[in-house]
């Protein structure tokens, strides 16, 4: 989805080297990862379940992907530990990891779980580094009691459980929001 803040300027405040978006959606001249690509991170990773969509990214971005600027990955979030597992993340790296994966239509079939939230902040967790940027899209549906008609956590506030999740990666984490697609609809995790 389409972010409205300044990612370079968030880039340089948090001295970040490294991108990790979950959820290309459609590649445009508006989406964050195509925005993540003029911040000239060392490198940009798009983790996307829906194959059309990689294979439309892949042509969009294929300078970027010659380059060794972007890999985009056709997979179900649920496994990122997986894929950050098979990076070499050394104790300099800094990741930006911008968390919008969600199935919200029906081209989509192969999936664990509609709202991958909890699966992908485990998998954040188990980096050595504790001092990443987490950044959540879609707030304003985080925000209901089953978002995207994710029922596998039963009526747990999810929107409280993604809060809590987040500090058990690390307690020291602060939060602010950022704009989106809309207002203030990106949740920003970070360490002063």
């Amino acid at each position: 989805m389409p972010i409205k803040f300044d990612l370079e300027k968030l880039k340089q405040e948090t001295n970040s080297n490294l991108y990790f978006e979950t959820g290309l959606y459609v590649p445009s001249p508006v989406s964050s990862i195509t925005k993540a690509l003029t911040c000239n991170f060392d490198k940009c990773y798009s983790l996307e379940i829906r194959p059309d969509l990689v294979s439309r990214g892949k042509k969009y971005y294929s300078s970027a992907i010659k380059n060794n600027k972007l890999e985009l990955i056709c997979d179900d979030s649920t496994n990122l530990k997986n894929h950050l597992n098979k990076l070499h993340i050394t104790n300099d790296d800094k990741f930006i990891f911008f968390l919008d994966a969600h199935v919200d239509n029906e081209k989509i079939k192969n999936y664990k779980k509609r709202c991958p939230l909890f699966e992908e902040l485990d998998a954040i967790k188990s980096l050595t580094n504790n001092n990443h940027i987490i950044l959540v899209d879609d707030i304003r549906i985080l925000k209901w009691e089953h978002p995207w008609g994710e029922k596998s956590h039963g009526t747990k506030n999810f929107f409280e459980e993604i809060q809590n999740k987040i500090l058990e990666i690390n307690p020291n984490y602060k939060f602010k929001y950022l704009d989106g697609h809309v207002d203030n609809d990106v949740l920003c995790a970070y360490l002063e």
